[in-house]
């Protein structure tokens, strides 16, 4: 059996997908793994159908892989990678976690959760530094700022004073122009849950706490995990959260707050390096297992 692991940068810069992992568990179960590096390949259509030039390697070829999981490890707007896994698709090729436009784009995750009824902390999305000042102001300071495009805590930022505050969207502001998603600031210890779903089920999960100093608790910047139990609520939570995106792979991040647990993020590219060594869990070969016997 080959499965493919699509990677959506060069590779150079593709750990965050964490192909190493996959490798090590395919070795482990009789399975090849190869990477498969998005910026690499060429797709143009024949005769009225797709096909993909993989990796520039012409011996290998899309139609022999069995399986492509995506490690969509990207911070742009999803569709101008989206058009890659659709691609695939069309050419026959069963894509796992393929549906990753609307948690990529967090404006549209907190429309969704919204939409379906997942609790989250109070949040409001506006565009201009004077709408965005009245926002935080009816929320209430402390805040949390987010970009739209972001990963691995890169693009939050937290202003406890309207001092604080307008420098960071001026800047936002300038930067790209677009919208900025302002969240009330929930007080946890600087901890959060990391509940890793698979199949809709939950595999893992972890309480991380952030490094002093810092309140993004992600352990891909510092933040470090400890085995936890979830509550009942925390779990079936997780489980909606994830089920609102189809994603078969996917993290939920869950603050326990003092009005329950409130989901800040779901995550189409979960880390897990922290959460098997916390967990003992071989989470890598939990995937792969899966696929096969999908």
């Amino acid at each position: 059996m080959k499965i493919g692991i699509l990677i959506f940068s060069h590779p150079e810069a593709d750990s965050h997908a964490q192909a190493d992992r996959f490798e090590k568990a395919g070795r482990e179960l009789g399975i090849d793994i190869v990477r498969i590096h998005e910026p690499l390949l060429t797709i143009k259509n024949s005769d009225q159908k797709i096909l993909i030039k993989c990796d520039g390697r012409p011996e290998m070829s899309i139609l022999d892989f069995d399986s492509v999981i995506c490690r969509p490890n990207f911070i742009e707007e999803p569709s101008l990678h989206q058009f890659t896994i659709q691609a695939f698709i069309n050419s026959g090729v069963r894509v796992i976690n393929g549906n990753i436009s609307a948690a990529k784009n967090k404006l549209d995750q907190h429309i969704r959760l919204t939409e379906v009824g997942v609790p989250m902390p109070r949040w409001a999305i506006a565009h201009t530094p004077e709408n965005l000042l009245a926002t935080a102001k009816s929320i209430g300071f402390p805040v949390v700022c987010k970009v739209a495009f972001g990963t691995h805590g890169k693009g939050v930022f937290f202003a406890p004073t309207q001092e604080t505050f307008l420098p960071i969207v001026d800047y936002l502001a300038v930067r790209d122009g677009n919208p900025v998603i302002i969240e009330e600031y929930i007080e946890t210890d600087r901890r959060d849950l990391r509940v890793f779903v698979l199949n809709g089920r939950i595999l893992a999960a972890m309480e991380r706490v952030a490094k002093p100093g810092d309140i993004r608790a992600n352990t891909s910047i510092g933040g470090t995990g400890t085995h936890v139990e979830l509550s009942p609520d925390e779990t079936a939570l997780a489980i909606r959260a994830a089920h609102t995106f189809n994603l078969e792979i996917c993290g939920v991040d869950i603050l326990r707050s003092p009005r329950g647990p409130l989901v800040i993020e779901v995550n189409a590219n979960p880390g897990f390096k922290e959460l098997e060594r916390v967990t003992g869990i071989d989470i890598a070969k939990a995937i792969l297992t899966s696929v096969i016997h999908q």
